[in-house]
Protein backbone atom coordinates (compact mmCIF):
# COMPACT_ATOMS: atom_id res chain seq x y z
CA UNK A 1 0.00 0.00 0.00
CA UNK A 2 1.17 3.53 -0.82
CA UNK A 3 2.25 5.64 2.16
CA UNK A 4 0.26 8.58 0.84
CA UNK A 5 -1.95 9.59 -2.05
CA UNK A 6 -2.11 13.13 -3.48
CA UNK A 7 -5.20 14.54 -5.20
CA UNK A 8 -5.08 17.85 -7.10
CA UNK A 9 -8.00 20.16 -7.94
CA UNK A 10 -8.10 23.59 -9.59
CA UNK A 11 -11.82 24.38 -9.81
CA UNK A 12 -14.86 23.97 -7.59
CA UNK A 13 -17.22 24.39 -10.56
CA UNK A 14 -15.78 23.43 -13.90
CA UNK A 15 -16.58 25.79 -16.75
CA UNK A 16 -17.85 28.82 -14.85
CA UNK A 17 -14.45 30.51 -15.24
CA UNK A 18 -11.12 29.10 -16.41
CA UNK A 19 -8.71 27.56 -13.91
CA UNK A 20 -5.52 29.55 -13.39
CA UNK A 21 -2.94 27.78 -15.58
CA UNK A 22 0.02 29.03 -13.51
CA UNK A 23 -0.96 27.33 -10.26
CA UNK A 24 -2.38 24.36 -12.18
CA UNK A 25 0.96 23.59 -13.81
CA UNK A 26 2.82 24.37 -10.59
CA UNK A 27 0.77 21.66 -8.90
CA UNK A 28 0.99 19.26 -11.82
CA UNK A 29 4.78 19.46 -11.80
CA UNK A 30 4.73 17.75 -8.39
CA UNK A 31 3.15 14.65 -10.02
CA UNK A 32 -0.05 14.17 -8.01
CA UNK A 33 -1.69 10.76 -8.13
CA UNK A 34 -5.02 12.12 -9.41
CA UNK A 35 -6.48 15.31 -10.85
CA UNK A 36 -10.16 15.89 -10.07
CA UNK A 37 -12.75 18.57 -10.78
CA UNK A 38 -16.29 19.35 -9.72
CA UNK A 39 -18.28 19.57 -12.95
CA UNK A 40 -21.51 20.91 -11.48
CA UNK A 41 -23.72 21.74 -8.57
CA UNK A 42 -27.33 22.16 -7.52
CA UNK A 43 -26.38 25.45 -5.83
CA UNK A 44 -27.33 27.71 -8.80
CA UNK A 45 -30.89 26.40 -8.70
CA UNK A 46 -33.17 23.91 -10.45
CA UNK A 47 -33.23 25.44 -13.95
CA UNK A 48 -30.01 23.71 -15.04
CA UNK A 49 -31.40 20.27 -14.28
CA UNK A 50 -34.87 21.18 -15.49
CA UNK A 51 -33.76 22.63 -18.84
CA UNK A 52 -30.68 20.36 -19.05
CA UNK A 53 -28.35 23.28 -19.77
CA UNK A 54 -24.88 24.31 -18.63
CA UNK A 55 -24.21 27.28 -16.40
CA UNK A 56 -20.67 28.13 -17.49
CA UNK A 57 -19.11 28.98 -20.84
CA UNK A 58 -15.59 27.63 -20.30
CA UNK A 59 -15.96 23.85 -20.09
CA UNK A 60 -14.11 23.28 -23.35
CA UNK A 61 -11.21 25.51 -22.29
CA UNK A 62 -10.95 23.71 -18.96
CA UNK A 63 -10.97 20.28 -20.57
CA UNK A 64 -8.34 21.38 -23.09
CA UNK A 65 -6.17 22.21 -20.07
CA UNK A 66 -6.93 19.03 -18.11
CA UNK A 67 -7.00 16.23 -20.68
CA UNK A 68 -3.69 16.69 -22.58
CA UNK A 69 -1.70 17.64 -19.49
CA UNK A 70 -2.86 14.65 -17.41
CA UNK A 71 -2.55 12.18 -20.29
CA UNK A 72 1.03 13.25 -21.02
CA UNK A 73 1.92 12.49 -17.41
CA UNK A 74 -0.23 9.38 -17.09
CA UNK A 75 -2.27 10.90 -14.24
CA UNK A 76 -5.91 9.78 -14.01
CA UNK A 77 -8.46 12.58 -14.45
CA UNK A 78 -11.86 12.47 -12.69
CA UNK A 79 -14.78 14.83 -13.36
CA UNK A 80 -17.91 14.62 -11.19
CA UNK A 81 -21.44 15.94 -11.91
CA UNK A 82 -20.64 16.61 -15.56
CA UNK A 83 -22.61 19.31 -17.34
CA UNK A 84 -23.66 21.04 -14.09
CA UNK A 85 -26.63 18.82 -13.25
CA UNK A 86 -24.97 15.47 -13.95
CA UNK A 87 -27.64 14.61 -16.52
CA UNK A 88 -27.10 11.94 -19.15
CA UNK A 89 -26.73 14.69 -21.75
CA UNK A 90 -24.02 16.33 -19.64
CA UNK A 91 -22.09 13.07 -19.33
CA UNK A 92 -22.34 12.37 -23.07
CA UNK A 93 -21.26 15.92 -23.88
CA UNK A 94 -18.13 15.63 -21.74
CA UNK A 95 -17.25 12.16 -23.03
CA UNK A 96 -17.55 13.55 -26.54
CA UNK A 97 -15.40 16.52 -25.58
CA UNK A 98 -12.67 14.22 -24.26
CA UNK A 99 -12.70 12.23 -27.50
CA UNK A 100 -12.55 15.38 -29.66
CA UNK A 101 -9.63 16.83 -27.72
CA UNK A 102 -7.77 13.50 -27.83
CA UNK A 103 -8.31 13.25 -31.58
CA UNK A 104 -7.40 16.87 -32.33
CA UNK A 105 -4.22 16.69 -30.23
CA UNK A 106 -3.43 13.16 -31.39
CA UNK A 107 -3.10 11.78 -27.88
CA UNK A 108 -2.21 8.09 -27.59
CA UNK A 109 -5.20 5.83 -26.96
CA UNK A 110 -6.64 5.72 -23.45
CA UNK A 111 -9.77 4.50 -21.66
CA UNK A 112 -12.63 6.83 -20.78
CA UNK A 113 -14.97 5.58 -18.07
CA UNK A 114 -18.36 7.17 -17.45
CA UNK A 115 -21.60 6.56 -15.62
CA UNK A 116 -25.12 7.91 -15.78
CA UNK A 117 -27.26 9.21 -12.91
CA UNK A 118 -30.68 9.86 -14.44
CA UNK A 119 -33.37 7.66 -12.91
CA UNK A 120 -36.37 6.39 -14.90
CA UNK A 121 -39.61 7.67 -13.41
CA UNK A 122 -41.00 4.13 -13.23
CA UNK A 123 -38.26 3.20 -10.77
CA UNK A 124 -38.98 6.24 -8.61
CA UNK A 125 -42.71 5.49 -8.63
CA UNK A 126 -42.05 1.90 -7.59
CA UNK A 127 -40.41 3.17 -4.41
CA UNK A 128 -42.81 6.01 -3.51
CA UNK A 129 -43.99 4.27 -0.35
CA UNK A 130 -40.41 4.10 0.93
CA UNK A 131 -39.31 7.61 -0.08
CA UNK A 132 -38.42 10.24 2.49
CA UNK A 133 -38.47 14.00 1.98
CA UNK A 134 -35.43 16.11 2.87
CA UNK A 135 -35.41 19.65 4.24
CA UNK A 136 -39.14 19.75 4.92
CA UNK A 137 -40.22 18.43 1.51
CA UNK A 138 -43.61 16.69 1.65
CA UNK A 139 -44.17 13.05 0.76
CA UNK A 140 -43.33 12.34 -2.86
CA UNK A 141 -46.30 11.61 -5.12
CA UNK A 142 -46.61 10.08 -8.55
CA UNK A 143 -47.92 13.42 -9.84
CA UNK A 144 -44.78 15.24 -8.72
CA UNK A 145 -42.60 12.55 -10.28
CA UNK A 146 -44.41 13.08 -13.58
CA UNK A 147 -44.12 16.87 -13.23
CA UNK A 148 -40.32 16.67 -12.99
CA UNK A 149 -38.67 17.14 -16.37
CA UNK A 150 -35.91 14.77 -15.24
CA UNK A 151 -34.67 13.17 -12.03
CA UNK A 152 -31.09 12.33 -11.10
CA UNK A 153 -29.71 10.26 -8.26
CA UNK A 154 -26.67 11.49 -6.33
CA UNK A 155 -23.87 8.94 -6.58
CA UNK A 156 -21.36 8.12 -3.90
CA UNK A 157 -17.75 7.01 -4.33
CA UNK A 158 -18.70 3.59 -5.66
CA UNK A 159 -18.94 4.13 -9.46
CA UNK A 160 -15.61 5.96 -9.42
CA UNK A 161 -13.94 3.00 -7.71
CA UNK A 162 -15.61 0.58 -10.11
CA UNK A 163 -14.43 2.50 -13.18
CA UNK A 164 -10.88 2.69 -11.83
CA UNK A 165 -11.03 -1.08 -11.37
CA UNK A 166 -12.07 -1.29 -15.03
CA UNK A 167 -8.92 0.55 -16.07
CA UNK A 168 -10.35 4.01 -16.81
CA UNK A 169 -7.75 6.76 -17.32
CA UNK A 170 -10.37 9.52 -17.49
CA UNK A 171 -13.70 9.31 -15.65
CA UNK A 172 -16.77 11.44 -16.45
CA UNK A 173 -19.32 11.10 -13.68
CA UNK A 174 -23.03 11.79 -13.58
CA UNK A 175 -24.58 13.59 -10.61
CA UNK A 176 -22.45 12.89 -7.55
CA UNK A 177 -21.95 14.01 -4.01
CA UNK A 178 -19.26 16.68 -3.81
CA UNK A 179 -17.01 14.48 -1.67
CA UNK A 180 -17.36 11.34 -3.81
CA UNK A 181 -14.85 11.70 -6.64
CA UNK A 182 -11.97 12.47 -4.27
CA UNK A 183 -12.97 9.83 -1.73
CA UNK A 184 -13.27 7.09 -4.36
CA UNK A 185 -9.62 6.75 -5.38
CA UNK A 186 -8.48 7.23 -1.77
CA UNK A 187 -10.71 4.44 -0.43
CA UNK A 188 -9.76 2.20 -3.35
CA UNK A 189 -6.09 2.69 -2.43
CA UNK A 190 -6.80 1.46 1.10
CA UNK A 191 -6.90 4.69 3.10
CA UNK A 192 -9.44 5.17 5.95
CA UNK A 193 -12.91 6.07 4.73
CA UNK A 194 -13.34 8.89 7.25
CA UNK A 195 -10.17 10.63 6.12
CA UNK A 196 -10.96 9.95 2.45
CA UNK A 197 -14.41 11.51 2.60
CA UNK A 198 -13.13 14.41 4.68
CA UNK A 199 -10.43 15.16 2.12
CA UNK A 200 -13.17 15.19 -0.49
CA UNK A 201 -15.00 17.75 1.61
CA UNK A 202 -11.91 19.88 2.13
CA UNK A 203 -10.81 20.21 -1.50
CA UNK A 204 -14.18 20.16 -3.30
CA UNK A 205 -14.03 23.94 -3.93
CA UNK A 206 -10.29 24.04 -4.70
CA UNK A 207 -8.65 27.28 -3.51
CA UNK A 208 -11.66 28.45 -1.48
CA UNK A 209 -10.15 26.39 1.35
CA UNK A 210 -7.18 28.77 1.49
CA UNK A 211 -6.64 32.47 2.15
CA UNK A 212 -6.67 35.15 0.97
CA UNK A 213 -9.71 34.48 -1.19
CA UNK A 214 -8.82 33.44 -4.74
CA UNK A 215 -11.05 31.46 -7.07
CA UNK A 216 -9.89 28.84 -9.59
CA UNK A 217 -6.43 28.27 -8.09
CA UNK A 218 -4.96 24.84 -7.47
CA UNK A 219 -4.73 22.98 -4.17
CA UNK A 220 -3.51 19.46 -3.40
CA UNK A 221 -4.82 17.20 -0.67
CA UNK A 222 -2.54 14.48 0.68
CA UNK A 223 -3.95 11.51 2.58
CA UNK A 224 -2.10 9.00 4.75
CA UNK A 225 -3.48 6.34 7.07
CA UNK A 226 -3.32 8.88 9.92
CA UNK A 227 -4.16 12.31 8.51
CA UNK A 228 -4.87 14.58 5.55
CA UNK A 229 -2.94 17.71 4.59
CA UNK A 230 -4.16 20.56 2.40
CA UNK A 231 -1.69 22.78 0.50
CA UNK A 232 -2.42 25.61 -1.99
CA UNK A 233 -0.27 26.09 -5.08
CA UNK A 234 -0.73 29.79 -5.69
CA UNK A 235 2.38 31.33 -4.12
CA UNK A 236 0.36 34.03 -2.35
CA UNK A 237 -2.16 31.68 -0.77
CA UNK A 238 -1.87 29.68 2.43
CA UNK A 239 -4.06 27.24 4.31
CA UNK A 240 -4.63 28.25 7.91
CA UNK A 241 -6.48 26.56 10.73
CA UNK A 242 -9.22 29.15 10.34
CA UNK A 243 -9.59 28.85 6.57
CA UNK A 244 -9.59 25.05 6.61
CA UNK A 245 -11.83 24.57 9.65
CA UNK A 246 -14.20 27.19 8.28
CA UNK A 247 -14.43 25.42 4.93
CA UNK A 248 -15.10 22.15 6.70
CA UNK A 249 -18.14 23.70 8.37
CA UNK A 250 -19.79 25.62 5.55
CA UNK A 251 -22.91 24.76 3.48
CA UNK A 252 -24.30 22.42 6.11
CA UNK A 253 -27.19 22.49 8.56
CA UNK A 254 -24.73 21.16 11.13
CA UNK A 255 -20.96 21.59 10.77
CA UNK A 256 -20.27 18.13 12.17
CA UNK A 257 -21.92 15.80 9.66
CA UNK A 258 -21.94 15.24 5.90
CA UNK A 259 -24.31 12.62 4.56
CA UNK A 260 -23.48 10.60 1.46
CA UNK A 261 -24.58 7.37 -0.14
CA UNK A 262 -23.58 4.60 2.25
CA UNK A 263 -22.94 6.58 5.39
CA UNK A 264 -22.17 9.81 7.20
CA UNK A 265 -18.93 11.73 7.59
CA UNK A 266 -18.55 12.49 11.31
CA UNK A 267 -16.30 15.51 11.95
CA UNK A 268 -16.98 16.00 15.67
CA UNK A 269 -13.53 14.81 16.72
CA UNK A 270 -11.54 16.59 14.02
CA UNK A 271 -8.37 18.41 14.95
CA UNK A 272 -6.74 21.07 12.77
CA UNK A 273 -3.05 21.87 13.10
CA UNK A 274 -0.69 24.16 11.19
CA UNK A 275 1.76 21.70 9.63
CA UNK A 276 3.88 24.40 7.99
CA UNK A 277 3.44 28.00 6.89
CA UNK A 278 1.06 27.04 4.05
CA UNK A 279 -0.27 23.58 4.96
CA UNK A 280 -2.87 22.41 7.48
CA UNK A 281 -2.94 18.88 8.91
CA UNK A 282 -6.33 17.36 9.80
CA UNK A 283 -7.08 14.26 11.89
CA UNK A 284 -10.08 12.68 13.60
CA UNK A 285 -12.75 12.26 10.89
CA UNK A 286 -14.80 9.07 11.07
CA UNK A 287 -17.10 7.34 8.60
CA UNK A 288 -20.35 6.02 10.09
CA UNK A 289 -21.82 3.25 7.96
CA UNK A 290 -25.51 3.63 7.17
CA UNK A 291 -27.88 0.97 8.45
CA UNK A 292 -29.76 1.20 5.15
CA UNK A 293 -28.58 2.28 1.70
CA UNK A 294 -30.58 5.36 0.74
CA UNK A 295 -29.80 7.50 -2.28
CA UNK A 296 -30.78 11.14 -2.70
CA UNK A 297 -32.90 12.12 -5.71
CA UNK A 298 -33.07 15.57 -7.30
CA UNK A 299 -35.84 16.64 -9.65
CA UNK A 300 -37.12 19.93 -11.06
CA UNK A 301 -40.46 20.94 -12.53
CA UNK A 302 -41.19 23.88 -14.80
CA UNK A 303 -43.24 26.80 -13.51
CA UNK A 304 -43.20 28.93 -16.66
CA UNK A 305 -41.27 31.23 -18.96
CA UNK A 306 -39.44 34.20 -17.45
CA UNK A 307 -38.57 37.75 -18.48
CA UNK A 308 -36.74 40.51 -16.64
CA UNK A 309 -36.94 44.30 -16.73
CA UNK A 310 -34.83 46.94 -15.02
CA UNK A 311 -36.01 50.12 -13.31
CA UNK A 312 -33.78 52.98 -12.15
CA UNK A 313 -35.20 55.33 -9.51
CA UNK A 314 -33.51 58.65 -8.61
CA UNK A 315 -36.43 60.85 -7.61
CA UNK A 316 -36.05 61.30 -3.82
CA UNK A 317 -39.80 61.12 -3.28
CA UNK A 318 -40.13 57.85 -5.19
CA UNK A 319 -37.04 56.43 -3.47
CA UNK A 320 -38.63 57.22 -0.12
CA UNK A 321 -41.93 55.67 -1.19
CA UNK A 322 -40.64 52.77 -3.26
CA UNK A 323 -43.05 50.31 -1.63
CA UNK A 324 -45.94 52.43 -2.87
CA UNK A 325 -44.46 52.39 -6.37
CA UNK A 326 -44.11 48.59 -6.23
CA UNK A 327 -47.69 48.26 -5.03
CA UNK A 328 -48.86 50.49 -7.89
CA UNK A 329 -47.17 48.18 -10.39
CA UNK A 330 -48.60 45.05 -8.77
CA UNK A 331 -52.13 46.47 -8.68
CA UNK A 332 -51.96 47.69 -12.25
CA UNK A 333 -50.89 44.25 -13.47
CA UNK A 334 -53.64 42.55 -11.47
CA UNK A 335 -56.26 44.85 -13.03
CA UNK A 336 -54.92 44.42 -16.56
CA UNK A 337 -54.49 40.61 -16.35
CA UNK A 338 -57.35 39.31 -14.19
CA UNK A 339 -57.76 35.55 -13.84
CA UNK A 340 -54.32 35.05 -15.38
CA UNK A 341 -51.70 32.78 -13.86
CA UNK A 342 -48.42 34.62 -13.34
CA UNK A 343 -45.77 35.48 -10.74
CA UNK A 344 -44.06 38.84 -10.22
CA UNK A 345 -40.91 39.53 -8.19
CA UNK A 346 -39.33 42.90 -7.39
CA UNK A 347 -35.67 42.94 -6.28
CA UNK A 348 -34.72 46.34 -4.88
CA UNK A 349 -30.97 46.90 -5.17
CA UNK A 350 -29.81 49.61 -2.80
CA UNK A 351 -32.26 48.44 -0.14
CA UNK A 352 -32.60 44.67 0.37
CA UNK A 353 -32.27 42.82 -2.97
CA UNK A 354 -29.72 40.36 -1.59
CA UNK A 355 -30.90 39.55 1.94
CA UNK A 356 -34.57 40.53 1.56
CA UNK A 357 -36.28 40.47 4.98
CA UNK A 358 -33.00 39.46 6.67
CA UNK A 359 -31.32 42.75 5.70
CA UNK A 360 -30.17 44.36 8.99
CA UNK A 361 -29.58 47.88 7.59
CA UNK A 362 -32.97 49.56 7.68
CA UNK A 363 -32.27 53.25 8.35
CA UNK A 364 -29.84 54.10 5.54
CA UNK A 365 -31.79 54.33 2.26
CA UNK A 366 -29.72 54.85 -0.85
CA UNK A 367 -30.08 58.04 -2.87
CA UNK A 368 -30.95 55.92 -5.93
CA UNK A 369 -32.38 52.44 -6.36
CA UNK A 370 -32.27 49.78 -9.05
CA UNK A 371 -35.14 47.33 -9.34
CA UNK A 372 -35.03 44.05 -11.23
CA UNK A 373 -38.58 43.04 -12.17
CA UNK A 374 -39.07 39.33 -12.82
CA UNK A 375 -42.19 37.98 -14.43
CA UNK A 376 -43.05 34.29 -14.82
CA UNK A 377 -46.04 33.04 -16.82
CA UNK A 378 -47.09 29.84 -18.62
CA UNK A 379 -46.21 31.11 -22.11
CA UNK A 380 -43.34 33.12 -23.49
CA UNK A 381 -45.60 35.82 -24.95
CA UNK A 382 -47.54 36.28 -21.72
CA UNK A 383 -44.40 36.40 -19.56
CA UNK A 384 -42.91 39.09 -21.81
CA UNK A 385 -46.12 41.12 -21.88
CA UNK A 386 -46.69 41.05 -18.12
CA UNK A 387 -43.06 41.82 -17.28
CA UNK A 388 -42.97 44.69 -19.77
CA UNK A 389 -46.17 46.15 -18.35
CA UNK A 390 -45.04 45.79 -14.72
CA UNK A 391 -41.74 47.48 -15.55
CA UNK A 392 -43.33 50.44 -17.37
CA UNK A 393 -45.75 51.03 -14.53
CA UNK A 394 -42.82 52.47 -12.54
CA UNK A 395 -42.45 55.18 -15.18
CA UNK A 396 -46.17 55.90 -14.87
CA UNK A 397 -46.39 55.38 -11.13
CA UNK A 398 -49.24 57.37 -9.55
CA UNK A 399 -48.26 57.62 -5.92
CA UNK A 400 -49.30 60.47 -3.62
CA UNK A 401 -46.95 63.45 -3.77
CA UNK A 402 -45.59 62.95 -7.30
CA UNK A 403 -45.51 66.32 -9.06
CA UNK A 404 -43.38 65.76 -12.17
CA UNK A 405 -44.91 64.87 -15.52
CA UNK A 406 -41.78 63.46 -17.18
CA UNK A 407 -42.03 60.04 -15.53
CA UNK A 408 -41.03 58.74 -12.12
CA UNK A 409 -38.35 56.23 -13.17
CA UNK A 410 -36.07 55.14 -15.98
CA UNK A 411 -36.75 51.69 -17.43
CA UNK A 412 -35.29 49.28 -19.95
CA UNK A 413 -36.61 49.92 -23.46
CA UNK A 414 -37.35 46.23 -23.89
CA UNK A 415 -37.61 43.48 -21.33
CA UNK A 416 -35.05 40.69 -21.52
CA UNK A 417 -35.75 36.99 -21.88
CA UNK A 418 -34.27 35.02 -19.01
CA UNK A 419 -34.05 31.34 -18.16
CA UNK A 420 -37.39 29.64 -17.51
CA UNK A 421 -38.74 29.38 -14.00
CA UNK A 422 -38.24 26.01 -12.30
CA UNK A 423 -38.60 24.74 -8.76
CA UNK A 424 -37.17 21.76 -6.95
CA UNK A 425 -39.99 19.27 -6.54
CA UNK A 426 -37.97 16.11 -5.88
CA UNK A 427 -35.61 16.33 -2.90
CA UNK A 428 -36.04 12.90 -1.41
CA UNK A 429 -34.23 9.66 -0.63
CA UNK A 430 -35.20 6.16 -1.67
CA UNK A 431 -33.77 2.80 -0.58
CA UNK A 432 -31.53 0.77 -2.88
CA UNK A 433 -29.91 -2.63 -2.52
CA UNK A 434 -26.61 -1.89 -4.24
CA UNK A 435 -24.69 1.43 -4.37
CA UNK A 436 -24.23 0.93 -8.13
CA UNK A 437 -27.88 0.06 -8.72
CA UNK A 438 -28.85 3.41 -10.30
CA UNK A 439 -25.47 4.26 -11.81
CA UNK A 440 -24.66 2.14 -14.89
CA UNK A 441 -20.94 2.27 -15.72
CA UNK A 442 -19.36 2.17 -19.18
CA UNK A 443 -15.89 2.30 -20.68
CA UNK A 444 -14.99 3.60 -24.14
CA UNK A 445 -11.77 4.52 -25.91
CA UNK A 446 -10.30 7.87 -26.94
CA UNK A 447 -7.12 8.91 -28.72
CA UNK A 448 -5.33 7.78 -31.86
Amino acid sequence: MKQNLRVMISTGHLGTAPSSPESYYRGLETNPDYVVADGGSSDPGPVYLGEDINLGQFAREEMELFVPSTRKKGIPLIIGSAGDSGSNRGVDEFVGMVKEIAREQRLPKFKVGYFYSEVPKAIVKSKLGKSEGLGGFPALTGEEVDNATRIVAVAGAHPYMKLLDMGADVIIGGRSGDIAWTAGPCIRAGFPEGLAYHMGKMIECASLVAEPFMGKETVIGTITKNDIRITPYHPDQRCTIGSVAGHSMYERETPYFEHALGGTLDMRACRYEQADARTVRITGAKWLLAKELRVKLEGAKKIGERYMGFVGVRDPHVVKNIESAIEWSKTAVARRFPDTKYELYFHVFGRDAILKELEPVKAQPAHELGLVVEGVAPTDALAEKITDFATRMFFLSRIPGVKGTAGTAATTKKTMKSSPGYMWNVNHTIPIDDPLELFPVHVTEAGV
